[in-house]
């Protein structure tokens, strides 16, 4: 019964955005300039960017800067850079160990309305912490590289000493030369982490070797990547590329991975000058990547004439990206809807917000009103204390699950209230 009920939200979520929509744009039509004839600036003459394409955008939310943000106090002691995302966060520890925080929440995000279970229980997580090795090397002179644009803020716990704000993120963090004439740099998209290895003319290659802890074993892919066994399921270490430049042109170098006993690999480098320097490039990719508390993004708009691309879901991590300042900062629990605002170009996560109570909640849908960018989110509830209800047109809970309708302002920092204009119950 349970099941039927979120079927029966996901299908009167299309209608809800359908009508919002369509009201929208009645009221664009009201607020119509005589020098705009459809009511809203084309971005042409407002000298906004165009705006995305919806074809493509989840692939590029993948690839999405996650940025390096140091430890300056927030985290426990052992942690020097974190790259907070999406899907997680990965780690790097002091001595410059790589953690990948795998999580798996088989549809958990459904779970709360898609089985018996009762919604007020946390869904099941399992976790799988993977790490990479620099082994005989050294990590010396670690630092941030190439600083990104925006900054992030931290207000964990209620001891005010731990709060930290205004922290700088970074593209890269380099490891120094973690091998005689071998640097190494990091660098997280949403998706990925990639290992850069800058080898310096007339260093040697098979110095570099990695440990991977937290693997049932390595094997090579038929593609040339490596496949990496967790108890999650099979991690992708994709195939390498190498290169060196000449008079300002990229030269592609031959490359492959070299399995050195069960949980260790190198790189086989052939052609390659020994004159020049040398960068070989392997990404660490996975469905399972991040996750520290499941993240999963649902539905995207685009804004009619900024171009700025809004993304919701549902969320069961307490560190989801930059919330400080959002209509709602911090986690209700069990599991939330989230909001994101991104620019047009998919570079820098501008302002995300929670939305929820202390049981479950998730978004499905989204809509824009296109004069006043208002943001419409719709989604359904298991939460009593879902909060901004007061003055909706349902302000208390219906009991066994509920429909929501939200409105937050554009730049979702203001307040929002919230609307129950439908509301689907469970037997």
């Amino acid at each position: 019964m349970v099941k039927r009920t979120m079927q029966a939200w996901r299908r009167m979520m299309c209608g809800l955005v359908a009508g919002i929509l369509a009201l929208a744009a009645l009221a664009a039509l009201r607020l119509q300039a005589p020098d705009h004839p459809t009511g809203v600036p084309t971005r042409a003459a407002a000298g906004v960017p165009a705006a995305p394409a919806r074809a493509g955008v989840g692939e590029r939310l993948a690839r999405l800067e996650r940025g390096w943000v140091p430890n300056a106090g927030q985290w426990d002691e052992e942690a020097a850079y974190a790259a907070p995302g999406f899907f997680g966060v990965t780690w790097v520890t002091r001595d410059g160990e790589l953690r990948h925080v795998l999580t798996r929440r088989e549809g958990c995000e459904r779970e709360f309305g898609s089985t018996g279970r009762q919604p007020e229980e946390p869904c099941p997580t399992q976790s799988w912490v993977l790490s990479e090795r620099w082994v005989g090397g050294k990590v010396q002179g670690m630092r941030g590289e190439e600083e990104l644009a925006g900054k992030v803020s931290y207000f964990i716990g209620n001891d005010p000493a731990k709060h930290r704000s205004g922290l700088a993120s970074y593209r890269y963090v380099s490891l120094g030369e973690v091998w005689p004439g071998v640097e190494v740099k990091l660098r997280a998209t949403q998706k990925t982490v990639e290992k850069l290895f800058f080898v310096a003319p007339g260093a040697d290659v098979g110095q570099v070797q990695v440990e991977v802890r937290g693997a049932g074993g390595l094997r090579l892919g038929e593609a040339g990547e490596i496949l990496v066994a967790t108890g999650l399921g099979e991690v992708v270490l994709s195939k390498p590329v190498a290169w060196q430049e000449r008079e300002g042109k990229r030269l592609p170098v031959e490359v492959g991975y070299r399995l050195l006993g069960k949980n260790r690999y190198g790189f086989a480098v052939a052609g390659a000058d020994p004159s020049l320097p040398l960068v070989i490039d392997p990404n660490l990719q996975s469905t399972y990547l991040g996750g520290s508390g499941g993240d999963g993004a649902v539905s995207l708009a685009i804004h009619p004439s900024s171009g700025e691309v809004y993304v919701a879901g549902g969320t069961g991590s307490t560190d989801f990206p930059n919330t400080t300042g959002g209509a709602q900062a911090t986690f209700g629990g069990v599991f939330d809807a989230f909001v994101a605002r991104l620019n047009a170009q998919l570079t820098p996560i501008l302002q995300s917000t929670y939305l929820g109570g202390s049981v479950g909640d998730e978004a499905f849908s989204l809509a824009i009103q296109p004069s006043s960018g208002e943001v419409y989110v719709a989604g359904g509830t298991f939460s009593t204390n879902f909060p901004n209800t007061a003055g909706g047109a349902q302000a208390s809970y219906g009991g066994s699950g509920d429909a929501f309708v939200a409105r937050l302002t554009a730049d979702l920092r203001g307040d929002y209230r919230l609307y129950l204009p439908l509301v689907v119950r469970g037997p």
